[in-house]
This record gives structure tokens, sequence and C-alpha cells, in this order.
């Protein structure tokens, strides 16, 4: 398995996130929460409120306290990310789970999803004692974010729809 550092990020990672940011990313996924909306593009600002969002502040209505880290290789690459929900609103319950995560689509199928989730839930096992395990879905079909899935524990509840979108495959995860 690849080997990852999920951390926020600091000022000296500017031009890393300006490439991760440039890369091919499908146009449905959403790999910097909050950079637009809140950040309004500026990074000194995305870096002083993202850690902010997982206390509770800034957040917009309807969203719930999260923690949103990012993925670094050991060549101090950003590889992905992933946003871990304290809680669940109805949405995530069905849609979106305690954990999403996204791999820069130039370092797939190179293990780092499963390291991305596998750091996720040492994250949740440190910060969020009170979670058993954690939901985490993946569209149908999507068989690598399944397998990743599955290989950090995830157990099958459903598959649902959710409106309009792919149906999507529910996980439950054990925190170890």
């Amino acid at each position: 398995m690849s080997k990852i550092i999920l951390r926020h990020l600091t000022l000296d990672d500017k031009v890393l996130l300006e490439k991760a940011m440039a890369e091919n990313w499908e146009s449905n996924f959403d790999f910097v929460h909050y950079w637009d909306s809140l950040a309004k593009g500026n990074f000194e600002r995305f870096i002083e409120v993202i850690p902010e969002i997982s206390r509770g502040l800034h957040l917009p209505k309807g969203h719930i306290p999260c923690t949103f880290l990012f993925a670094f290789n050991e060549n101090n690459e950003i590889v992905g990310r992933t946003s871990i929900r304290h809680t669940l609103t109805d949405y995530l319950l069905k849609a979106g789970g305690h954990i999403g995560y996204g791999v820069c689509p130039s370092f797939r199928r190179q293990g780092y999803a499963t390291a991305i989730l596998k750091e996720s839930l040492s994250w949740v096992k440190i910060n969020l004692p009170h979670l058993t395990q954690v939901l985490v879905t993946c569209d149908e079909g999507n068989m690598g974010s399944q397998k990743t899935i599955e290989n950090n524990g995830g157990v099958l509840e459903d598959i649902i729809d959710v409106g309009g979108q792919s149906r999507k495959m529910r996980f439950w995860v054990p925190v170890k």
C-alpha cells in the first residue's frame, strides 16, 4: 500500500495545491470544498478557514462540522484529499457518508485511495471515538471505489436511488 500523511495545508503548500487543482478532474467532483464559497479562491483565507470548519465555524446553512485534510505522499506531493464528516445529515446518510475522499487523476491506481481511507479511519478513531463504524458510499459500478472500501473492511448494507444521480452503494466500515 502507498504511504501517505493526512494534514492541513500550510503556506508552503500553495504551489502543490495549484498543481492538484489543475489536474483533469471529473466535472461533478469537488476536489477542494469551500474554495470558492468561503475562501473566494484566496489560498491564505482557505488555509485559515478550513481547520475552523471542523470546529463548526463558518458553516454554510445545512452543512455540518467536517475535517478536510490533504494526502501527501513520500515525495511531499498532494495525491488526494479526504473529507471526514463528524455527523450525518439525511442527505449524507443516503449519498455522502462520513468519509469522502478523492485521488488526483495522475496518482490513481497506485493504492492511494486505500491509504487515504485507511488513514481517515485512523483519524476517526483518535478524534471521534464515539464512532465505532462509519458510512462510506460510492456510485454503483465504481469497482475501484468498491474495492477500496472493501479493502478497509467495508460491508455493503444496500444500494439505493438518490434521485437523478447514480445509485449509491452504502458500506459500513468498522473503526479499529
